[in-house]
């Protein structure tokens, strides 16, 4: 199978149900805890992932057993004015966290977004608006891993 015909994703997210899109292809994304970064002078949080490919389905097959793909994305969200974390130390911990979601709150001074992980860790971003980013970086590769989650351990 040739990855190189996959094609790469880009997705803008500057409203609540844009960032629902966003979040649906982010879900599963694994997020080493130093690839973060805030940037408070420009005002942007970066990071980069390991994202699982939901949009390529099980299409695929190798050994009897389906392939799923994965890619190495870049997440930037622009406006940040301030970066909360909760769960992990950002400056000593170097864990690798998994994505479970990406949700807006909007209020009359801007939007907390808040970017959930598993195992109850959390970062919110005091924004003045929704301006998000979602990129590919490289092709796909194949994995017979795909995410699986026990709904009733993981509560949000």
């Amino acid at each position: 199978m040739d990855t190189h015909s996959l094609p790469q994703l880009k997705i803008a997210a500057a409203d609540t149900e844009d960032l629902d899109i966003l979040a649906a292809h982010v879900q599963d994304s694994l997020i080493p805890l130093h690839s973060m970064h805030f940037n408070k002078t420009e005002g942007t949080f970066s990071s980069l992932c390991n994202r699982f490919c939901w949009e390529h389905g099980d299409q695929h097959f190798f050994e009897d057993k389906p392939l799923h793909h994965r890619v190495h994305s870049g997440l930037t969200f622009k406006g940040v004015e301030e970066v909360h974390h909760r769960g992990f130390n950002p400056k000593t911990d170097t864990r690798t966290l998994n994505l479970l979601t990406v949700k807006a709150n909007p209020h009359p001074k801007g939007t907390d977004i808040h970017l959930i992980f598993s195992g109850k860790s959390e970062i919110r971003l005091k924004t003045k608006s929704i301006d998000c980013r979602l990129g590919d970086l490289h092709h796909p590769w194949p994995t017979h891993k795909k995410p699986e989650h026990d709904v009733e351990s993981e509560s949000i």
